[in-house]
């Protein structure tokens, strides 16, 4: 590997990858590049070993999950109209050199990039923009679809969408890659040809890196696309699915790999230790816990006493310290205190007499079982936590362990894949999946917990990253009635109305951020 041309980009790679800042990897590699993008040679690879299973759908933007774990890929393999980049939160020009969203927020033109082409060398053209827009399923597709009026082709290199009504949020539906794929452009007749099946085995797109090979679910091989309009500086990038920690680790030591995502909390002195590798650690999305179909009068979450109860017997020091070795950040929001005008929350109490009071007044003094307690894959040693810890008062329950494809899919399927009393313990940046504000209550449990490890040989210096970080938060809070999704709650904010803390939130967050 050619470890010169590596040194610089590192640091930063182990937060951009992630998906932690949004960036783009490309984007972030040119920060210090030449404007000229032909005057960069590609050069040396990288290799990173990712700590789940790689998804097919995750290849394809117009299946977007609605998660930072579709943008991993999407930065790599395609890119958007905008997008998301270094400090701009989702306006950033990436194939429109520009664009215009009207003042009255029923339209928005963008100009497209002279000269830029996909991967098998057909030009970007606006009825590409067309197509992949009108044709978008994923998530945020329906609400993006309901507003729109239609999408009209101007001239060779512009396009204009015109709403039905002023429409706020559709710059950061747009260019937020880990909310939406709708921005993300595909090649009409490629994808018309070869069909949803097709693209994801041979995916192509107009992003950085073009695809050279793939093992199904385990290996993708990338080159540097000589037709980007940006610097590319590695020439090579492989991502290897490696669900087992100790074996990221491993691969890391004998030089296999030179970027590991998820170090959990008993393996971070290894890496501590040896003094050839760096930990990076990178505050990342909050952590919370949900509770499928607690409106029912049935469900022992329906009473607002019980979920009192979890928030009181969650330890988020306790779960920071095992599974972050303390690097993470407890706090009482479940929304990232990088968003634009996010509100500090004071932390949450850990009173396990009250959450026993709290459970006996609400008539299970001696607790309930849950059928499922399911984390994000792969964090299963904190959902374990949260299954021991919620024994103390009487709560009953079962580790469910699944791919993170299958997760992702089953929180897009709504209540009827979340049948009998279950838990969630999920995590994610604002804008994440939810099954909707009306069918689940959660819990936010803010703690950042992810960590990647860098061999110590491929980085000029220990800086921090100049990319913007993402918290993982574990927050409880109590919920009584519904309040608005976190992306709602976002986008408000970032138009200028502050929400004020909501007296009944649906989530119950358990820990701060947590160091990934």
């Amino acid at each position: 590997m050619a470890r010169g041309a590596l040194a610089r980009t590192l640091v930063v790679l182990a937060a951009v990858l992630t998906g932690t800042a949004g960036v783009g990897f490309v984007g972030v590699l040119a920060q210090s590049a030449p404007s000229d993008a032909a005057k960069v040679e590609p050069k040396g690879s990288l290799t990173l070993a990712w700590h789940t299973n790689i998804t097919a759908r995750w290849l394809d933007p117009q299946q977007h999950d609605g998660t930072a774990t579709t943008d991993n890929f999407l930065m790599a393999l395609h890119d958007a109209l905008i997008k998301n980049f270094r400090d701009k939160l989702f306006d950033h020009p990436a194939l429109a050199e520009r664009f215009e969203f009207a003042e009255d927020a029923r339209s928005a033109t963008f100009w497209l990039r002279p000269g830029i082409k996909f991967h098998d060398g057909s030009p970007v053209t606006p009825a590409d923009v067309k197509y992949s827009f009108e044709h978008y399923r994923g998530a945020w597709a329906e609400v993006l679809h309901r507003n729109t009026d239609s999408v009209a082709i101007l001239d060779d290199h512009t396009v204009r969408f015109q709403f039905k009504q002023s429409f706020l949020d559709f710059p950061s539906l747009l260019g937020t890659g880990n909310v939406s794929g709708a921005g993300w452009i595909v090649p009409e007749k490629y994808y018309e040809k070869v069909g949803q099946s097709g693209f994801v085995q041979k995916p192509i797109g107009a992003g950085p890196y073009k695809l050279a090979s793939q093992e199904a679910g385990t290996r993708l091989e990338m080159e540097a696309f000589d037709g980007y309009y940006r610097p590319v500086h590695i020439k090579h990038l492989t991502m290897i699915s490696v669900p087992e920690a100790a074996t990221r680790v491993a691969m890391l030591e004998r030089g296999e790999a030179d970027i590991a995502y998820f170090i959990p909390g008993e393996l971070i002195g290894r890496i501590k230790n040896n003094p050839k590798m760096m930990l990076a650690p990178v505050l990342s999305g909050n952590w919370w816990l949900e509770f499928p179909g607690f409106q029912d009068p049935k469900s022992p979450f329906h009473d607002k006493r019980v979920r009192q109860a979890i928030s009181l017997a969650v330890d988020r020091k306790a779960i920071n310290d095992a599974e972050c070795d303390g690097l993470g950040k407890v706090d009482g929001n479940w929304i990232n205190d990088d968003v634009q005008y996010a509100i500090d929350w004071p932390e949450w109490e850990h009173n396990i007499a009250k959450a026993k009071e709290l459970m006996k007044e609400a008539g299970y003094p001696n607790g309930f079982k849950v059928d499922w307690v399911t984390p994000t894959p792969a964090y299963y040693s904190r959902g374990e936590r949260i299954v021991s810890q919620l024994q103390a008062i009487g709560i009953q329950s079962k580790l469910q362990v699944m791919e993170r494809g299958v997760f992702l899919k089953r929180l897009q399927g709504g209540l009827k894949e979340w049948p009998g009393v279950q838990i969630i313990f999920n995590a994610t940046r604002i804008g994440g999946p939810r099954i909707s504000s009306a069918s689940r209550s959660s819990t936010p449990s803010s703690i950042s917990t992810s960590h990647q490890a860098i061999p110590l040989s491929a980085r000029r210096s220990p800086r921090r990253s100049s990319a913007r970080s993402w918290k993982n938060t574990i927050s409880f809070r109590c919920s009584v009635t519904p309040s608005p999704t976190r992306s709602d709650r976002a986008f408000r904010r970032r138009n200028g109305r502050t929400c004020s803390r909501p007296t009944a939130p649906l989530a119950i967050p358990i820990l701060g951020r947590t160091s990934r």
